[in-house]
């Protein structure tokens, strides 16, 4: 479930070149079913278009031309937040000084609500010794001033000025509302659904893995503040907001894609992948014209023994047994060289590989274990990082 939902941000567009990112800010917001205000300074709408925000926002956007009354003093009482993205040099300095002479700074002067400034400037703008003042006596009246990322400016010059990133910036508002981010600054790497392993041009061997626990584990990093990286097979789930996401189909695609993120600090490897190839596959489709026909399998590339080799990450296994579960999952995890591995029990109480539910056992190779009763697969994907933050304290 989002954590975000029904948090009603106030949105401060000023006048940048970084005025386009608000655009994206605004979907990642409204796709985790957050209420989304926009205000617009006058500047701001030289750079993007108001229709575009408000389309985007569902709601009117706020302009000094279409004021028809008290509206500020309403969004002092009414916003759970307001977050100004992005923030230019004269937003800082006016609201520091608590200039209210626009309709933007006239609503952060009456607005009492948590205030996130994301800045966006030139680099000698920001490190100049007005715009510095103003950031610390806002910081002094407990507004959270996120510095700008380093790099290749509008300018052509190189600096901090950047607008950082969106994902950052979210992260920094549920920190202002108060909400638990345990994973901030964690590298998460998961793997989810299917994999596919091809007959021919038009036929596959797969499985009937929907990824909805590895993309509802996504989700839940997601919500705890990791940067998450999804590698996902073949399946028909819209991507979590926040989420980097890379569609791979075959088992190999899936252990080169994962390989590429060995600097992570979690994986989960949740996948369903495929244990056997056809050794040869059809250039094509394999007519019927046989009573049948014998395919030469052979043993895929082991994903998870591949990468503990070549990782310091803590190492997540899933297992799915229909007999001596906890032994044969004991014994994965000790062979594929796991740090904890999660048992599905996928004939249990209607906990199906494609259902909405699981009901799992998580063992580590400390000898801790937990039992997590049938529940729906977001809370117990919670559960599950929640055993893999506690293994680390």
């Amino acid at each position: 479930m989002d954590n975000l939902k029904d948090k009603k941000i106030l949105l401060c567009v000023t006048g940048s070149i970084a005025a386009f990112k608000a655009c994206e800010f605004i979907r990642l917001l409204r796709k985790q079913r957050c209420i989304v205000k926009v205000v617009m300074s006058n500047s701001a709408q030289d750079f993007i278009g108001k229709l575009s925000l408000a389309a985007l926002s569902d709601n009117e956007v706020l302009t000094e031309s279409n004021q028809s009354g008290l509206e500020h003093v309403k969004f002092a009482i009414e916003f759970d937040a307001v977050v100004v993205l992005p923030a230019t040099a004269n937003i800082l300095c006016k609201a520091g000084s608590g200039i209210a002479d626009d309709i933007i700074s006239t609503i952060l002067s009456i607005c009492e609500q948590p205030k996130l400034f994301a800045p966006a400037m030139n680099f000698r703008m920001w490190q100049s010794e007005a715009t510095q003042q103003a950031v610390e006596k806002l910081k002094d009246q407990k507004c959270v001033i996120m510095k700008p990322e380093e790099g290749a400016l509008a300018s052509l010059h190189t600096g901090e000025g950047r607008l950082p990133d969106l994902h950052e910036v979210i992260n920094e508002l549920r920190q202002m509302l108060h909400i638990k981010t345990p994973l901030k600054n964690k590298k998460i790497l998961i793997s989810a659904g299917p994999t596919r392993e091809n007959i021919d041009p038009v036929r596959f061997i797969s499985n009937r893995s929907s990824g909805k626990m590895g993309y509802a584990i996504a989700q839940e990093a997601r919500n705890m503040g990791a940067n998450v990286q999804l590698v996902s097979g073949p399946v028909s789930l819209e991507t979590p907001a926040e989420v980097n996401i890379f569609n791979v189909e075959t088992s190999q695609q899936m252990h080169d894609e994962m390989s590429k993120h060995l600097d992570s600090d979690i994986i989960i490897m949740c996948a369903a992948v495929s244990d056997y190839k056809v050794e040869k596959t059809a250039n094509e489709k394999i007519k019927s014209t046989k009573s049948s026909i014998s395919l030469d399998l052979h043993p895929t590339t082991d994903i998870i023994k591949s990468l503990a080799k070549n990782t310091e990450a803590i190492i997540v296994a899933f297992a799915l047994e229909t007999s001596n579960g906890k032994k044969n999952a004991l014994k994965k995890l000790k062979d594929k060289g796991a740090d904890i591995i999660v048992l599905n029990h996928p004939s249990e109480d209607g906990c199906g590989i494609d259902s909405n539910y699981n009901k799992v056992s998580i063992l580590s190779i400390d000898n801790k274990s937990y039992e997590i009763n049938k529940n729906r697969k977001d809370r117990v994907a919670k559960q599950i990082l929640e055993f893999v933050i506690n293994t680390q304290d």
